[in-house]
């Protein structure tokens, strides 16, 4: 005792200095010492003597007097402190030893300021200290021992009490336990033991005073804090209920992200078993403050795993429910971070428990549907790191996460709600991996794990929207035309999507109308989506009548933009449609608009939008009416006639095919004269073509003949064109035409360069027939069939060859007799000689 009073002395000498430094007179952490083992050498199963109190005193007092106790040291004198009063033996302070009591009465006093000393070491109190206290005293308050957890909420609430009356305080800004400090205060607030709820009251009232002074800068105005100060004040050591309204109230105001988020983790690990918390006092809690709009958090994604950790150790009902209601709350908030937590926790554990408590809601259903959706159209791909710093899920991850999602809960009414858009959504993800190169895109940017396809993951989110919805015998559809590797592949991606719309189709399936009417807004650019993939499925749809009468001018000038633009995919797809116009009596009236330009790409450079635009033209002339514009049969009959000499048989067959069907719609024999210039000016072409390699294009064009023969009135040409070879043809088309003779030479010569080998001596052969019957009084004229016929002398077929030398020869014959008989004496005359003349 006399050392104990001789460092209390020594104190006092110390502070009455200007400078008051205890080292220069003793070592201050040496003096410490010994009196910490003062403290620990007190018996803790009896009180006998005063010397642990005033050990304490001297504690207090060393804390008033420079230099400070070393962060170490200070807590081991805290802790020291604790654990010699708190083990003392229960119901002191109700001893019937008055001696006892007091002892009792004075050593919480000494413990109370030696911790404030300790906190305030001549200054205002540090949060830093009060840190330590609640730290070491958290054990205690957890304490099965009820008089320990007493003692240690007492306690609390006097250091609470003490800060609280400070308007300024050191380290305010690291003090990091507010909500696990408010969350404890809280729980035991509800304990079914009446002094531990009274103490916990307590440092709870304190508790919010501190906050109330010390964030006062969220409320609006000093009166505001004035009246809420007034407030706790009536209802200090209140019942449970009113503490938790308040909790409530303290939580969304005066705590901060990474508070609120502590309770909620101290909530959950408070509701599993063997926990020291009664199991009703966390659910009440977390059902009170979750009832309210959920205010910012953060570590949203550690909160997850703790409750995945924790859910299995949690057995009461009412608990689970709790728990249940908070993740569907915080998956409402903060979608993209719960969801990649549980992406985490599913790759690493195979663990989906968390997925199911999602979909049983169906208010976070619907909203992680219209979320996903959102992300889905969003078409963005990030970096991982980069993907967790800004928080947000890529395309490929919402796929994903809409499989999972759909997988724990199908044939939703929110599945039917927004099956279009995700319909559509995907197959716009789809579109951008493999039709638009955006695989590439996510190759360097890794924005998924490298063990997922980013492609296979999203056709299986299609596959399970698509049974979610009912529609299970479009997936065995698909399946069996092999739909899904069409999809995977650029080349055969388009004729994929016509299948999955073409499954659409096979069945009254109800979404149809929904889908075509996004679709029709995606392509006026009124919703996001591939406008390619787009395009293909209302394509395919266009073959239903009840989808073809949706469209509108609107969307025909649409197409006609597409189809000016030098794309061929777009172009093929509009040509597409043009022929699906044709087949519905309700749509034809568009093709007048359209087969303008159906006419142009009949001359482009891509070879399938030629073959796409010829079988447009195909259905624009079977559902041509004779009481169409002649203008537009001329325009046809121009473009089509260029395509019968083209090196490919398919083009050839369909030119002139579709030439004879478009004369077959002729009605009336006398037309306007350019028109039956046209006509003219295709009867040697398709008599040539009699003779062509392919017996189709034959046939076409005995076809065409017979059709061009009527509507010339040429009946005796008529009659040999039906059964007569070509040869035939041509006499009689010489005999009954002589007046087109000149033009018909023309075009025989220009069949001279023809790559097929009958046509070249079809074509020289009616120029000899030509020869023959046509008076020849032009020099250049002769010369220029002259030079045509050499050229084939040579020619890589010997009919032709041969037949270009007798026409050659017939030529001379021809040039000589129109000469004057003069010409004729000296031809003879140089003949004789050996001389050669030039015929």
């Amino acid at each position: 005792m006399m050392f104990l009073s001789s460092v209390t002395i020594l104190c006092s000498a110390v502070k009455s200095q200007d400078h008051c430094n205890m080292n220069y007179y003793c070592n201050k952490a040496m003096l410490a010492e010994r009196v910490e083992m003062l403290i620990l050498e007190e018996p803790v199963d009896m009180m006998i003597s005063s010397l642990r109190q005033q050990a304490m005193f001297c504690i207090m007092e060393m804390s008033n007097v420079k230099p400070k106790f070393q962060p170490l040291q200070r807590m081991e004198l805290i802790q020291s402190g604790i654990f010699s009063f708190f083990s003392l033996p229960p119901n002191m302070e109700t001893d019937t030893n008055r001696e006892i009591i007091s002892l009792y009465s004075q050593t919480v006093r000494a413990l109370d300021e030696m911790l404030q000393g300790l906190m305030t070491e001549t200054e205002n109190p540090s949060m830093l200290v009060l840190i330590e206290i609640v730290e070491i005293i958290m054990p205690w308050i957890l304490s099965d021992k009820i008089f320990e957890k007493i003692r240690a909420l007492s306690t609390l609430s006097r250091q609470l009490r003490f800060i609280s009356r400070f308007p300024v305080l050191r380290h305010l800004e690291k003090f990091n336990i507010g909500g696990n400090l408010m969350g404890v205060l809280g729980l035991f607030c509800m304990s079914s033991h009446y002094e531990v709820s009274t103490r916990a009251s307590e440092a709870l009232h304190y508790c919010f005073k501190f906050f109330v002074n010390q964030r006062q800068s969220v409320l609006k105005s000093e009166e505001e804090r004035r009246r809420l100060l007034k407030n706790l004040q009536k209802v200090f050591q209140a019942d449970w209920t009113t503490s938790l309204h308040y909790m409530v109230l303290f939580f969304k105001t005066f705590l901060n992200p990474d508070e609120r988020t502590a309770i909620f983790t101290l909530c959950v690990k408070a509701m599993t078993t063997g926990s020291k918390y009664s199991t009703w006092a966390p659910v009440e809690m977390l059902e009170m403050i979750i009832n309210e709009p959920l205010p910012e958090l953060s570590k949203v994604p550690e909160l997850v795993e703790t409750i995945h950790s924790n859910l299995n150790h949690i057995k009461d009902s009412s608990a689970i429910q709790a728990i249940e209601k908070m993740l569907q709350e915080l998956v409402q908030k903060y979608p993209d971070e719960v969801i990649l937590m549980l992406f985490t926790i599913q790759d690493n554990l195979q663990d989906r428990e968390l997925w199911k408590i999602l979909a049983a809601s169906s208010r976070s259903y619907a909203m992680i549907l219209s979320h996903l959706l959102k992300r889905l159209k969003s078409l963005s791909f990030q970096d991982p790191k980069e993907s967790m710093q800004s928080v947000e899920i890529n395309s490929v991850l919402a796929s994903r996460a809409l499989n999972e999602l759909l997988l724990q809960s199908s044939s939703k009414l929110e599945v039917e709600t927004l099956y279009p858009w995700l319909y559509m959504a995907l197959l716009s993800l789809i579109s951008f991996l493999v039709f638009e190169g955006g695989s590439r895109i996510l190759d360097k940017q890794l924005g998924v794990p490298q063990w997922m396809n980013p492609v296979s993951c999203t056709i299986e989110s299609l596959k399970t929207l698509v049974c979610s919805a009912g529609y299970e015998y479009q997936v065995s559809f698909m399946q069996k035309h092999r739909t899904w590797e069409l999809l995977v592949e650029p080349e055969g991606y388009l004729e994929g999507i016509s299948r999955i719309a073409r499954s659409l189709t096979i069945r009254s399936c109800w979404h149809i109308r929904p889908i075509v009417s996004l679709i029709l807004n995606i392509l006026r650019g009124n919703e996001v989506g591939s406008f390619v993939t787009a395009l293909a499925v209302f394509v395919e749809l266009l073959r239903n009548t009840e989808v073809a009468i949706m469209a509108d001018e609107g969307i025909i000038e649409l197409l006609i933009n597409r189809i000016q633009k030098d794309e061929p995919v777009t172009q093929q797809l509009v040509l597409k449609a043009v022929g699906n116009f044709g087949i519905h009596k309700e749509t034809t009236k568009f093709l007048r608009m359209l087969h303008p330009y159906v006419l142009n790409c009949c001359y482009s450079m891509n070879s399938s939008v030629v073959t796409e635009a010829f079988l447009a033209l195909r259905c624009i002339i079977y559902s041509l009416s004779w009481t169409d514009s002649v203008i537009l049969l001329i325009e046809i009959s121009c473009t089509l006639r260029p395509f019968f000499d083209d090196e490919s048989e398919e083009l050839r067959y369909n030119s002139i095919d579709m030439f004879g069907a478009l004369l077959a719609k002729v009605k009336q024999r006398f037309l306007m004269v350019h028109f039956r210039h046209q006509v003219h000016c295709s009867l040697v072409p398709l008599m040539f073509h009699l003779q062509d390699e392919s017996a189709g294009v034959a046939h076409a064009s005995r076809d065409g003949l017979c059709h061009s023969a009527k509507i010339l009135v040429i009946p005796r040409f008529k009659s040999v064109c039906t059964n007569k070879d070509m040869f035939s043809i041509g006499r009689v088309l010489l005999e009954e035409q002589k007046d087109k003779i000149p033009w018909f030479l023309i075009q025989s010569l220009s069949y001279f360069r023809s790559h097929q080998a009958r046509i070249r001596q079809a074509a020289v052969w009616l120029t000899s027939q030509i020869i023959q019957l046509k008076t020849l009084e032009n020099e250049e004229e002769l010369q220029d069939i002259s030079s045509a016929l050499k050229r084939l002398e040579n020619d890589s077929d010997p009919a032709v060859a041969c037949l270009a030398t007798q026409t050659i020869y017939l030529l001379k014959v021809k040039r000589i007799r129109r000469r004057p008989f003069r010409y004729l004496v000296d031809l003879v005359f140089c003949r004789c000689k050996g001389k050669k003349v030039n015929c």
